[in-house]
């Protein structure tokens, strides 16, 4: 093969093999460089386990997406009905927190959307919640109280976290 090469190189010549080098790198350039740019939309599946920080390492738009962690809390009134109600806490509910940690190191104004889905141990959809925030040249938490009965709460295996961004 590289014989062929060879001989294919000293029938076009010198000039003729530069030039086709330098337009398979002008050619390759474009291509490379469109593959790094950043995405407007990321999917990670993460195993659920409140108390522990995971790492999702998501980049959408400008808007990097670097931990998540869970956390319960047992007996929480969430919602519009307790405060309606003046009710304060429920046996039968409880609170999942997913606290995220994000960054957009760019003057531009972010928008991202998260969607969590609550999955069991087969994948199949147990709840789910979404949320958006911005981001504008800033490092900030962000977090999304989410009630969940508290009988379902052992049952949650994984969390599907899609990640919608829009320039705001």
């Amino acid at each position: 093969m590289l014989h062929d090469m060879i001989f294919r190189l000293g029938m076009i010549g010198r000039r003729g093999a530069v030039l086709g080098l330098l337009a398979s790198f002008l050619l390759v350039g474009p291509l490379a460089a469109r593959s790094q740019e950043p995405s407007l939309r990321a999917e990670r599946t993460i195993d659920y386990k409140p108390g522990q920080a995971v790492t999702v390492n998501a980049k959408v738009g400008a808007v990097n997406v670097q931990t998540v962690e869970f956390s319960e809390r047992a007996g929480a009134a969430v919602g519009l009905a307790s405060h309606i109600t003046g009710s304060t806490s429920s046996d039968t509910m409880s609170t999942v927190r997913a606290h995220f940690v994000a960054e957009n190191a760019t003057a531009n104004d972010w928008e991202v959307t998260f969607t969590l889905e609550f999955l069991d141990k087969t994948g199949k959809l147990i709840d789910h919640v979404s949320k958006k925030e911005s981001w504008k040249g800033e490092a900030k938490p962000m977090d999304i109280d989410h009630p969940l009965l508290t009988y379902v709460l052992p049952l949650v295996a994984q969390v599907r976290v899609r990640l919608d961004a829009k320039l705001d």
